[in-house]
């Protein structure tokens, strides 16, 4: 497993910042986990995070805590909104696998208030190190990130 993938993959979330309309970066703590070599994670459809990506997928993401205090360099990459529902059930039992518990009382909150059917899942590839704003090529992180294809270890 890669170094950038062992990271997000040990941490509790992703802080994922997206931007405004007006450049204002904001960030979210969220679930992921390393799949087919690129980040993954999910969210509701109707959340302005996923607003703000699908109308620019350029974000900046760093393994973080529940809170959003990072333990990992910021990561520049892209976003893809995953529609394919064969790939949306095997993303959704990755992040099942990792979070275990946490994951079925979270399922079980989205149920009782109607919100599984606005899942949303996101797929993030990294493009490059990001570092003070500043973006550096970064060919052997994507190649790290591409690279793994193994379970979730704990």
């Amino acid at each position: 497993m890669g170094v950038v993938a062992t990271q997000f993959a040990n941490s509790v979330c992703m802080n994922l910042r997206s931007f405004r309309k007006d450049g204002t970066p904001v960030d979210t703590p969220v679930w992921c986990t390393p799949y087919d070599g690129k980040l993954v994670c999910y969210t509701d459809e109707r959340t302005f995070k996923a607003k703000r990506v699908q109308r620019n997928p350029e974000v900046e993401l760093a393994a973080c805590d529940v809170v959003g205090r990072c333990s990992s360099p910021w990561y520049h990459a892209r976003c893809r909104v995953v529609r394919d529902p064969g790939e949306r059930e095997r993303i959704f039992a990755r992040i099942r696998d990792k979070y275990g518990i946490h994951w079925y009382l979270s399922l079980w909150g989205s149920i009782l208030t109607n919100k599984v059917k606005h899942r949303l899942v996101l797929e993030f590839e990294l493009l490059s190190f990001a570092s003070e704003g500043i973006f550096q090529p970064a060919p052997e992180l994507i190649a790290q990130a591409k690279a793994y294809a193994g379970p979730v270890s704990r």
